[in-house]
């Protein structure tokens, strides 16, 4: 037992120097991932070993309940901040120190417990003891809520591996689900500590199999992304051919890799842009459109852009949520704005007239200027009114509308494309702007 503690202590101590080396060079790369493997395999054993031993109980509950609650904490911090349009570092400042703050408890605790000349025996395993009574009932009350949570999590684990219907619970899932790794694993732990497992081994087995197997089922999702980057890559050569590899190797803008372990943890961090928000483009005063404001947020590349591989070109991105929810920056993913901005692209996020239903939906409604009795043929005509816009004001923003793209997520999608196939038909040629050249 004390060999693995002493292999804990070290791998905590090197997880937090290689925390520190990962924050001055956070670009995904083979080393960084293996600083990423260090960090799961730490992050894991640490939590077993707080789960199931008895000594330094104070600072191994500390560490559950960091692994467990404050590993919540660091997933919301981390989504938040890269959907911030203003938020240029797209990390967390709180949800990296809570990451720190982890190692460095591990490695307090394993240090303790190394420091710890007792001899090893069965009493070192968690075992609950003699209390009063009212800290047995608020024990219970404890056990009960934690059961709550365990069970949860094994119905959404079911959910997230099957074809069952979820709705927009599974966008929760699947992206996070690594983080779910741990903390169910934590509040199994949390509950051993208090479970007297002699008088109820079959229970603290329970728990035990419980962490170990939601563990295993959250991690599915994080451990098929290599099968799943082979996949879209084969499916995408399929379609384009080997074309799209034409590209010089050595661009250095381009990610070594596509996935970084670390910035799973630390959040991903964005490169330099610049951001002029909520430009109103059109304002409605008759009509369907009458009291409509529409507005957008322009990210511009660094005045080096013609050297970076967008070269000015323009993407316009049309956020999703059934043409009635939703809107431009914190609903549109602005996180790939803020990329697409930093290698060169001059990156329009666009609003558009929503259907009065979505206002309903409070946390994901849009602001009341943008709300009518409009069809999604006045959606798409309202996008056609920005593209003049950006044709009138193309050289305030030194964009390039020689090169345009157009992009959108679910009903942006849509829109993205009834706008630029029903431009291309000849049907409807003055819907987007022809002093636009729109590449794709």
């Amino acid at each position: 037992m004390s060999r693995f503690f002493k292999s804990l202590f070290i791998v905590n101590i090197l997880s937090l120097i290689l925390s520190l080396i990962y924050f001055f060079m956070p670009e995904p790369s083979i080393f960084a991932n293996i600083f990423g493997l260090i960090l799961i395999l730490t992050l894991t054993g640490n939590t077993v070993a707080a789960s199931i031993v008895n000594r330094q109980k104070a600072v191994s509950f500390v560490y559950l309940l960091l692994s467990s609650f404050g590993l919540i904490i660091v997933m919301i911090l981390n989504t938040i901040t890269s959907l911030m349009p203003s938020n240029q570092s797209s990390q967390s400042v709180i949800a990296i120190g809570l990451m720190l703050l982890l190692l460095i408890v591990g490695a307090l605790f394993t240090g303790l417990t190394l420091k710890d000349k007792r001899k090893w025996d069965k009493t070192d395993l968690v075992t609950a003891k003699q209390s009063s009574e009212s800290y047995r009932k608020t024990r219970k009350a404890i056990l009960i809520f934690l059961s709550v949570l365990l069970f949860i999590g094994t119905l959404l684990a079911i959910v997230m591996l099957t074809n069952l219907p979820s709705g927009l619970i599974e966008a929760g899932l699947s992206p996070y689900s690594f983080f779910y790794s741990f903390i169910y694993l934590s509040l199994a732990g949390i509950s051993l500590k208090l479970i007297n497992i002699k008088k109820h081994p079959i229970i603290s087995n329970i728990f035990g199999a419980l962490g170990i197997g939601l563990y295993i089922l959250y991690a599915v999702p994080f451990l098929s992304i290599p099968s799943m980057l082979n996949e879209a890559e084969e499916n995408y050569t399929k379609a384009f051919s080997n074309e799209w590899k034409t590209f010089d190797d050595d661009i250095s803008e381009f990610k070594d890799i596509p996935l970084s372990i670390p910035a799973f943890f630390f959040g991903t961090a964005s490169e330099d842009y610049s951001l002029e928000q909520d430009v109103l483009f059109y304002e409605g005063t008759e009509g369907v459109d009458k009291e409509l404001e529409l507005r957008f947020d322009a990210y511009m590349p660094p005045e080096d852009a013609e050297s970076l591989p967008g070269e000015r070109s323009v993407l316009i991105r049309i956020h999703g949520g059934g043409w009635g929810t939703g809107g431009k920056g914190f609903f549109n993913f602005s996180q790939i704005n803020k990329y697409f901005a930093s290698q060169g692209y001059t990156v329009f996020d666009v609003q558009y007239g929503l259907e009065e239903s979505g206002q309903s939906a409070v946390f994901l409604s849009g602001p009341d200027t943008v709300y009518g009795d409009f069809s999604i043929d006045d959606m798409v005509r309202h996008l056609g009114i920005f593209t003049t816009y950006l044709a009138d004001n193309s050289d305030t923003y030194n964009a390039d509308i020689n090169s345009v793209f157009i992009s959108g997520g679910s009903a942006g999608g849509q829109l993205a494309n009834a706008l630029t196939l029903a431009s291309s038909s000849g049907d409807y040629p003055d819907l987007v702007d022809p002093r636009l050249t729109v590449k794709g």
